[in-house]
């Protein structure tokens, strides 16, 4: 008779004396730490965490700087234009679809982190860093956008590594997205903007057509396929193309903002309902070329020259002038205003107890 296995409640407890030994056990949690002891790092610290900490009060001042002259500029220049009669109810008006553009464009910038990335973005934090870069548009050389980002990695768990290229990636997609938006709008104008698509009509085909192969490239390539250095230059790991589809879809809302931004400041100054829809073209094109204008903070006086010229044989040179003082003036609060928007979110996201 076969003798029968003992029942798993007779077997020994201690581990028989040839068996290897037992592999560590995994905690569930990682512990607490000690009272006062210092807490894991957050972010990237040593010298670049010194380095965020002095240059953030210096890009400040420097921001606020050109903001400043920025703003005499624009005073005198409706000082020395023609007296004309300004809608206020239309200019508080053009400010709500530029708040909206804001927005959009840091969840924009949020996804496009996301596919580098391969993992979640915390959604508003990502987006107050976006709109509180966007003041450093007024440092000469627009290093001031990526720096702030790179610096702020940190907040949204992330490297100053993959912001920078997703920066590369981004300027793409809006300059991109932004001429075809407003080429075309400018192409629907018809004859209020005859004269702006003449202009441009040589040059419009070739440039959509590159900027569209350009595009649906860095959507459909796979990244893996890139170059190594270029790769490592990107610091784009894994696979999957570069550029998320709904990044250009996101960029042009953005600029469709723009669009009716533009529409509102031309009603304001006593443009009508047609030259403004005409022209709303010009208010998505003028401020990529200032963006482009790297040697100009914010694109001061190229953009505002655009303008003026695009929108005179519609509107009036009186009227154009004041709809491109309108339309920076307004874009001049949106900025601020998101600026300490941005601040106080972060603020009170820092000061929140985890």
């Amino acid at each position: 008779m076969k003798d029968r296995p003992a029942p798993l409640v007779d077997l020994p407890d201690a581990p028989p004396p040839h068996a290897p030994p037992a592999p560590p056990m995994i905690p569930a949690a990682p512990p607490e730490p000690a009272p006062g002891a210092p807490g894991p790092p957050q972010g990237i610290g040593g010298p670049l965490a010194r380095v965020r900490t002095a240059l953030r009060p210096v890009m400040l001042v420097a921001a606020a700087l050109f903001i400043g002259l920025a703003a005499r500029d624009l005073a005198r220049r409706w000082e020395s234009g023609e007296p004309i009669e300004v809608r206020p109810a239309f200019v508080a008006l053009s400010v709500l679809p530029l708040a909206l553009g804001a927005v959009v464009l840091g969840l924009a910038w949020a996804w496009l982190l996301e596919e580098l990335t391969g993992r979640s973005i915390p959604r508003w934090p990502a987006i107050a860093l976006h709109i509180e870069s966007q003041a450093a548009r007024y440092i000469p050389g627009k290093v001031g956008v990526p720096l702030i980002r790179m610096l702020g990695a940190p907040r949204i768990g992330t490297t100053s590594a993959v912001v920078g290229s997703s920066f590369a990636v981004e300027l793409i997609s809006f300059v991109a997205v932004g001429a075809i938006v407003g080429l075309g709008l400018l192409a629907a104008g018809g004859e209020q903007v005859a004269g702006v698509s003449a202009l441009i009509g040589r040059w419009s085909l070739p440039v959509l057509l590159a900027l569209g192969v350009v595009l649906v490239g860095l959507m459909t390539v796979d990244r893996a396929r890139a170059p190594a250095r270029v790769r490592r230059l990107l610091a784009a790991e894994g696979r999957g193309p570069l550029m998320p589809a709904r990044l250009p879809l996101a960029h042009a809302a953005y600029w469709v903002t723009w669009a009716a931004h533009g529409a509102c400041a031309a009603l304001a100054v006593g443009a009508t309902p047609g030259a403004a829809l005409g022209g709303s073209g010009l208010f998505v094109l003028a401020p990529i070329v200032g963006f482009l204008a790297l040697a100009t903070p914010g694109g001061i006086g190229v953009r505002e020259a655009l303008l003026s010229v695009g929108l005179a044989p519609a509107v009036g040179p009186a009227a154009a002038l004041g709809a491109a003082v309108i339309s920076r003036a307004t874009s001049l609060a949106v900025d601020v205003g998101g600026w300490l928007a941005a601040r106080l979110l972060s603020g009170r996201r820092g000061a929140e107890p985890r």
